[in-house]
């Protein structure tokens, strides 16, 4: 740790200051302040306040104590735009690049199809573009395991039909609603069978609900209703986001390290 000396013998430094202007400005000689900076004498408790202001300081920074800044709290609704600016500026942390979050984005606005990218040599990625900023944590063997995974196949291959995604749209803009395949179909513009298949796949991957009344007809009839709607923003939308910048790839990388 550094003396107090030391500390103002670097400060003065960095401000171009010499031990004769420092003295002028203080109101002491150019030997005391020698003296200090040598850490042969210390300058007087009452003369504190005065170093410090002189050489643009707190009296803390002086004895080179770092007080933590108390960080300013946000709106709860704007927390994912404070964590994608959060995710960029650690990307390419730096001493003269803490604001990298500002210049990406206006990077971004400027060209859509740029994005910033970090593989790490250990396990993981980072990568951001104008709509999302993500990590992913798993190692390049366990992420190999997806490529086998089923499950995972049979929801991509669902979201390949378009009367899917149709059904989907109408089922996120009316949360509360239920409905049949007929209704839907309707709503959406295709045909019943349609509406009907597309509904019966995404309650297979518990997208929506189903049950079947007795309406007094010859067979039950099934209603429908979206169910945890919360999933669209949460998965779906950022994987349908991802696949996008997937199809329309291009190495126009504004940091890239892989």
């Amino acid at each position: 740790m550094k003396t107090l000396g030391e500390r103002i013998a670097d400060l003065r430094r960095e401000r171009g200051i010499t031990q004769e202007n420092l003295a002028g400005i203080i109101g002491v000689s150019a030997q005391a302040i020698s003296k200090w900076e040598n850490n042969a004498t210390m300058p007087d408790i009452t003369l504190l306040p005065i170093i410090a202001d002189t050489l643009g300081v707190t009296i803390d920074e002086l004895f080179g104590i770092r007080r933590k800044v108390q960080e300013k709290l946000i709106n709860c609704e704007e927390t994912p735009k404070a964590v994608y600016d959060q995710i960029l500026n650690t990307m390419w942390r730096s001493g003269d690049n803490n604001d990298f979050a500002e210049r990406a984005k206006a990077q971004f606005a400027k060209n859509p199809y740029e994005h910033s990218g970090f593989v790490s040599e250990v396990a993981g990625a980072v990568y951001a573009n104008k709509d999302i900023a993500l990590t992913y944590l798993p190692s390049d063997k366990e992420s190999l395991k997806l490529l086998e995974n089923e499950d995972a196949a049979e929801l991509l291959k669902m979201l390949s039909d378009k009367n899917v995604r149709l059904v989907l749209a109408y089922q996120f803009e009316n949360p509360e609603k239920a409905f049949t395949a007929s209704s839907v179909a309707a709503k959406v513009g295709i045909s019943e069978e349609e509406a009907k298949d597309a509904l019966e796949k995404l309650f297979a991957c518990n997208m929506t609900t189903a049950r079947d009344v007795d309406a007094g007809l010859e067979e039950m009839l099934r209603i429908y209703q979206a169910w945890g709607a919360y999933k669209m923003p949460l998965l779906l939308f950022p994987l349908l986001s991802l696949a996008d910048s997937l199809a329309h790839f291009r190495e126009n990388w504004y940091g890239f390290r892989g």
